[in-house]
């Protein structure tokens, strides 16, 4: 019996969901930290006379440090370990977006949320994978749901923290809230033990018997040999991963292009329309509101429909919801189809979160999860800088017609290419 075997046997227990706690709050911060530049984009624009393509310029050097962060990270992760990985992806993107309240220029803010893109960017693929691979599998696609779903709690907290506090104290105020995610540093040095996979595959035989011990999971008197842990993102493109790495890869990017496109800029755009920065802000809180019960509604489906359907049909209805939310004109139907796009978009962001790591085997899995998210980096250094200039020069509804065409080739191709996971163990998925 191999020592992984040990943790497909038992129970959900306190172990499984103080796991999910932290991971979560470590999410939700890593989300605030991310979209924090939505909520304060419009005043530091006022503030430091920026056009709308050079404000683009300062969103994208954060999504220039993602995908840095997301692409070599998840190396770190399967060379040096989970746990080292994500408390240090935790202290750069608290420290360095904490420190933007501290920016005097254009260029100083763009080196620190470059800087804070690093951790930003590194953090989710390897958490997702450190989740996926304690959780048993029976219940490992909605506790990786679950946990991207605290994203939506993060965004909307921090949209409700500018509504209330920015218009008062102004946006450098938000900044220094990431100050506080740096104890989270400590719950994950208490309560997140290791990998077992990971250890397994570096032959630290030991190790993983003493977490198995202290967590009182089934004691395994196996014996294993250090597996050849030499990790090359070529292996992604081999033969067997060829078709899963191009179905990851195209989904990444067209779901990321729309997420951070629509959402980096609503307040921006709905601003654009004539909507006062108050009553910006309040529909972007009302609209961001929804992507909690599209997270949760994907967390409950994930394990009982399977991935495949899920994802297929929330990109496709998340397209349509874009296509009509370009036509609207009213509050009611900018609020009715922004919401739709939110909870489907996030819901199938939910879902992608799980999938992405169980289709590698464990040697490898951070550094394809880690890929995959590189791909929604690029994706967002190009969406901010394109929808800047879509809307300047083209309009609301050319603009949505792009995001409606990138979510339906999202569905596409995972309906094409993807494979269905639920039910399997990570090893059995690997085969």
């Amino acid at each position: 019996m191999s020592l992984h075997d040990s943790l497909e046997k038992v129970p959900i227990s306190l172990f499984h969901y103080r796991f999910l706690g932290v991971s979560s709050l470590a999410w939700a911060f890593n989300a605030i930290a991310v979209m924090i530049i939505a909520f304060t984009a419009p005043s530091i624009r006022a503030e430091w006379g920026l056009s709308l393509p050079t404000l683009g310029l300062l969103v994208t050097a954060h999504y220039v440090g993602m995908f840095i962060g997301a692409s070599g990270i998840g190396y770190l992760a399967d060379n040096i370990g989970r746990k080292k990985t994500v408390q240090a992806t935790i202290i750069t993107y608290s420290l360095f977006t904490a420190l933007c309240a501290f920016a005097w220029d254009l260029n100083s803010m763009m080196v620190l949320r470059f800087l804070g893109g690093l951790g930003t960017g590194g953090l989710m693929p390897v958490l997702s994978t450190w989740m996926s691979e304690y959780v048993p599998a029976k219940r490992r696609g909605t506790f990786v749901a679950i946990l991207e779903s605290s994203w939506s709690f993060g965004a909307l907290l921090i949209s409700a923290i500018s509504f209330i506090i920015l218009p008062t104290y102004g946006w450098r105020s938000i900044f220094s809230i990431l100050f506080i995610s740096l104890s989270l540093v400590i719950l994950v040095r208490q309560y997140m033990p290791e990998s077992i996979r990971y250890l397994e595959v570096k032959g630290k035989a030991q190790h993983a018997r003493d977490i198995l011990k202290k967590y009182s999971f089934p004691e395994s008197k196996s014996t294993i040999e250090r597996i050849s842990s030499r990790v090359s993102v070529k292996e992604l493109w081999s033969g067997a991963l060829r078709r899963r790495t191009i179905m990851l890869w195209v989904l990444w990017f067209c779901i990321a292009y729309s997420y951070h496109g629509i959402f980096i800029w609503l307040p921006t755009v709905l601003s654009e329309q004539g909507f006062t920065l108050v009553k910006a802000l309040w529909y972007t809180v009302m609209i961001t509101a929804l992507q909690i019960p599209g997270y949760l509604s994907a967390a409950y489906l994930i394990d009982k429909v399977g991935r495949k359907p899920i994802l297929v049909s929330y990109m496709i209805l998340a397209g349509v919801a874009s296509y009509f939310f370009g036509t609207s004109t009213g509050e009611l139907s900018i609020i009715a189809f922004g919401g739709a796009i939110s909870f489907f978009n996030l819901g199938a962001w939910a879902v992608t979160y799980a999938y992405t790591p169980e289709l590698y085997p464990t040697r490898i899995r951070a550094t394809g999860a880690g890929w995959a998210g590189a791909l929604a980096r690029i994706a967002g250094i190009i969406a901010p800088i394109t929808t800047a200039v879509a809307v300047s020069n083209m309009g609301i509804f050319q603009t949505f017609l792009g995001f409606f065409v990138a979510h339906f080739v999202a569905a596409a191709i995972v309906a094409i290419l993807g494979i269905e996971t639920v039910g399997k163990t990570l090893e059995e998925i690997s085969k």
